[in-house]
């Protein structure tokens, strides 16, 4: 694996967790982000703003980049940035895979069904819309282009657990409405394992084996926490932003069968009840 040298655009949650995967591994890493100041990686800037123009990462960059990963959402006006403005940059290097981090919601609302990777997509939102108008920039592109449609991710410090704590977790029901998860350290080992196994063109969902009601998840990590769960708020009753709204008016379940018959991933996590129960041991003193 040393003959590998990853760019990570746009290192958040996600792109911090596949950085240290991938240096235990001795690969070299190089990250950007707004200000390019992560400590101990090879961080350059790379900002887009559309009032005072883009940052562009330096040449030393992209200095022997052989797989790139782009988890950079589409700005306000629905551009992405990476397509606006290093596209052509990324085209004249000689890389061996190229990664976009999307999102499920791009399925729209299939009403509890479940969608594979050759469901047609349906956006209901603007900003699921913005994401298929980036997927298919990047898959028309020369690049090797591979996209990983992503449900809502937690993990360490980004749970559940975390909301029951701090007393944000709003416990709202709404009988047979679902949603996909996925646990950022199973991103991540698909993630590398695509980056192993080259496949231009592919779509893969990165999703756990159980989509499940939002209440059954509060149940869990409030047992984990020894605390009673918040009283149930009926869904009609609950004001939202519309953002949140969005996301409580598509109800979709997403296979995952791709990523283990095509990469061959066995989920460290298959539910939220295994990935919940390894950020609490974490926690342990």
């Amino acid at each position: 694996m040393t003959d590998m040298k990853v760019l990570i655009l746009g290192c958040g949650y996600t792109g911090l967790r596949l950085a240290d995967r991938l240096t235990q591994d001795n690969i070299r890493v190089h990250v950007t982000n707004r200000k390019g100041d992560l400590a101990g990686q090879y961080a350059f800037p790379f900002a887009h703003s559309p009032d005072t123009g883009p940052v562009l990462p330096p040449a030393a960059a992209y200095e022997g980049i052989t797989h790139v990963l782009s988890s950079i959402p589409p700005d306000k006006q629905g551009h992405d940035p990476v397509a606006m403005h290093l596209l052509s940059t990324l085209e004249k290097l000689p890389l061996q895979w190229f990664g976009y981090l999307s999102t499920t919601g791009v399925y729209g609302d299939s009403q509890g069904a479940w969608v594979d990777e050759a469901s047609p997509v349906n956006p209901k939102s603007v900003r699921s819309q913005n994401r298929v108008n980036a997927e298919t920039q990047f898959l028309q592109s020369s690049l090797p282009t591979h996209i990983f449609r992503l449900p809502g991710i937690y993990g360490p410090g980004r749970s559940i657990l975390d909301r029951l704590r701090n007393g944000t977790a709003r416990n709202i029901s709404k009988p047979g409405h679902v949603f996909s998860r996925i646990h950022v350290d199973d991103i991540v080992q698909t993630v590398f394992k695509s980056m192993q196994h080259p496949q231009p063109d592919s779509i893969y969902n990165v999703a756990d084996d159980l989509p499940s009601e939002p209440i059954t998840l509060i149940e869990e990590g409030s047992r984990l926490l020894g605390i009673t769960p918040p009283p149930a708020l009926a869904y009609g009753d609950v004001q939202m932003s519309p953002m949140a709204q969005s996301f409580w008016q598509e109800c979709r379940r997403v296979s995952n069968a791709k990523i283990k018959t095509d990469l061959g991933v066995q989920l460290l996590h298959p539910s939220y009840r295994e990935g919940l129960q390894s950020i609490r041991l974490l926690e342990a003193p």
